[in-house]
């Protein structure tokens, strides 16, 4: 299983992200969070198919499409989290922590 957790920015709600390999390329994600709409995509991505996402092009996928939706902020982190905490699930990428800062 995967674990993440994700502090998105200004709007406070941390999420807790988990996920856990259904199938060669599926995943199961669990999500949490105080946000009424991260909520909402949480329920609509609960299975991901990672072959259909690497398939469609960039920001046309169904957990971006997701995203929309349920009217999620353009820079909400959450949708690439959840990609990325499933490529990790799924063994096609490292569980690496990333980080957006701004320079002073």
């Amino acid at each position: 299983m995967t674990k993440m957790t994700v502090t998105p920015g200004v709007c406070g709600f941390i999420c807790l992200i988990e996920v856990e390999q259904a199938k060669k390329y599926n995943a199961a994600v669990r999500m949490q969070s105080p946000c009424k709409q991260v909520s909402r995509f949480g329920e609509k991505v609960s299975e991901v198919d990672f072959m259909e996402i690497m398939r469609a092009p960039i920001g046309q996928n169904k957990v971006v499409q997701a995203a929309a939706v349920c009217k999620l902020h353009q820079s909400c982190v959450i949708p690439t989290a959840v990609i990325k905490a499933v490529e990790a699930e799924l063994g096609l990428a490292l569980k690496k922590n990333i980080a957006i800062k701004y320079e002073e």
